[in-house]
């Protein structure tokens, strides 16, 4: 009944003259957030929630069962407040999900919840999507076509002229595959948008692929032509990880000699097109020689021997996924194209027995230590499984993850107190429990898996959603073209991997929307 009237509310969103109706999709969103998502059930379903803060959707918790007990008692107070409980009810079950009546009636802020004899949990009710929202400052291509243009003009990347090195003054160039590697790419689509601006960005975008590549694993090496994830002295994690690959990364530096590759063929530099095919081909067969029994490989590794360095497995992604999935199209790859196959399904299998199983949605960045399963769950690699199974035609499978990846980690308004909450620019998204804080390449994950839900299925209220994030980060994009990393007041080195993304999920809005 619940998804009858669900899907009825959207479907009337639009009126006539095709002005959004803002009472119903309102109503609809809503009505949505009453139902739980992925609630555990003992022996059935695992309990992912054990370190969440916040929820948008009613959650369920793992009290435990009570010998003899035939139903619990709950009750909810206000944990600001501290005023007597505001509900009451009872259930079978200590780890039932919150009523969803009760759930619809709370404002946001925190709430403990305790069950008789079971134990108790103080969480946050975040806020529920509420439009309209604020009109964006420009179109998203025109916005995504800033950005490039702005990464061109960067002095770090223009200091590539004078010289062999990263070039001073830009500390995020201690990771240098997962930074230069989203230069590159920035370079490529900005020199295919300003034929002025072509040869010379071609040009930067060549010198650091070639140092990339310089500074890559011997061709006899466990790692085999993997660049390096750290680099430098330039922030104390680098030191303290030398020697140590996370092996996403290379992946991501595949992915941009591609583009670098696909866009001098076009321009007529054969050899040097070659060169980088090769580069990622070579990247990609140590991958498969590399991939474990179980589809993935260890997330970091000792680059002296590749041995683990925590037990910690790679959820592949957007990166690894998407390097095979371009690798065995390469005409020069058809002698091992069905190999590469093989290892993109089996690694996509992984996932699909594994976290999509046990919602065990690890947080894996070059940052931050590899954690315990639940610790530090993340939002990115479960929003790119989306659009696979959104791909597949595995459309309500490819809803629940956006769902879930929305209440665990977008915030639509009333900010969760964490980290300079008071200074949020909502909407946002945040990026990690660990992290807990809203960055501009989360919000990017969430309008290109908003995106995505709405055009396999249809639904206005993704689509708005989707809308609602892309024109916040229109409104704070700088005028010289960047977008600021942290959507809160704090300062610091913007994050260019993060701002390239974020404007390539914008091109995904636009050609979901026709822009």
């Amino acid at each position: 009944m619940k998804t009858r009237l669900f899907w009825a509310l959207i479907l009337t969103t639009v009126a006539a003259q095709g002005e959004t109706d803002w009472a119903r999709l309102n109503v609809a969103a809503r009505e949505h957030a009453k139902t739980p998502i992925r609630a555990g059930v003992p022996g059935v379903r695992p309990f992912w929630n054990a370190h969440a803060k916040a929820f948008i959707h009613p959650p369920a918790f793992e009290f435990k069962e009570v010998e003899g007990a035939k139903e619990y008692q709950f009750t909810l107070a206000d944990a600001q407040e501290r005023v007597p409980p505001s509900h009451s009810w009872t259930a079978l079950k200590p780890w039932s999900p919150l009523p969803a009546d009760i759930w619809d009636s709370l404002k946001p802020g925190y709430y403990t919840l305790k069950v008789e004899g079971s134990g108790e949990r103080t969480f946050y009710r975040a806020a529920v999507f509420q439009g309209p929202y604020p009109k964006g400052a420009c179109g998203y291509r025109e916005a995504a076509r800033k950005v490039y243009a702005a990464v061109y003009d960067l002095l770090q990347v223009q200091g590539w002229k004078a010289s062999d090195d990263p070039p001073k003054g830009y500390d995020l160039y201690c990771y240098p595959a997962k930074i230069m590697g989203s230069m590159i790419r920035a370079l490529v689509r900005h020199a295919k948008a300003s034929p002025q601006d072509a040869d010379d960005a071609l040009a930067i975008a060549r010198k650091m692929a070639d140092w990339l590549i310089a500074h890559s694993q011997p061709a006899d090496a466990p790692l085999a032509h993997f660049p390096p994830t750290y680099w430098g002295d330039r922030r104390d994690v680098a030191v303290k990880n030398a020697g140590q690959n996370m092996l996403l990364y290379p992946a991501h530096a595949a992915l941009a000699y591609l583009d670098l590759a696909d866009v001098l063929l076009r321009a007529g530099h054969g050899a040097d097109s070659r060169k980088y095919r090769a580069a990622a081909l070579a990247i990609a067969r140590t991958y498969a020689h590399l991939q474990g029994a179980d589809g993935t490989w260890p997330l970091k590794v000792c680059e002296k021997d590749g041995s683990p360095v925590r037990a910690n497995r790679i959820v592949p992604g957007r990166y690894i996924l998407g390097l095979f999935d371009r690798a065995a199209g390469l005409a020069p790859a058809r002698s091992i194209a069905p190999d590469l196959v093989a290892v993109r399904d089996r690694a996509f299998a992984y996932v699909l027995d594994g976290p999509m199983k046990t919602w065990n949605w690890d947080g894996q960045f070059e940052d931050m230590d590899p954690m315990p399963p639940y610790k530090n769950l993340q939002k990115g690699v479960a929003a790119d499984t989306a659009l696979r199974l959104f791909a597949l035609g595995r459309v309500a499978e490819g809803c629940e993850l956006v769902d879930w990846c929305e209440d665990q980690f977008v915030v639509w308004s009333d900010p969760i107190h964490n980290m300079d909450w008071k200074n949020w620019k909502t909407p946002t998204a945040l990026e990690q429990y660990d992290y807990y804080t809203p960055i501009d390449a989360s919000m990017g994950d969430m309008i290109g898996a908003f995106a995505a839900a709405y055009k396999s299925t249809g639904n206005g209220l993704y689509l708005e959603k989707a809308k609602a994030l892309a024109d916040n980060i229109t409104r704070h994009q700088r005028a010289d073209g960047t977008i600021p990393t942290y959507f809160d007041s704090r300062k610091g080195s913007d994050w260019v991997n993060c701002m390239v993304y974020v404007a390539d999920r914008l091109e995904l809005l636009a050609d979901v929307t026709v822009e």
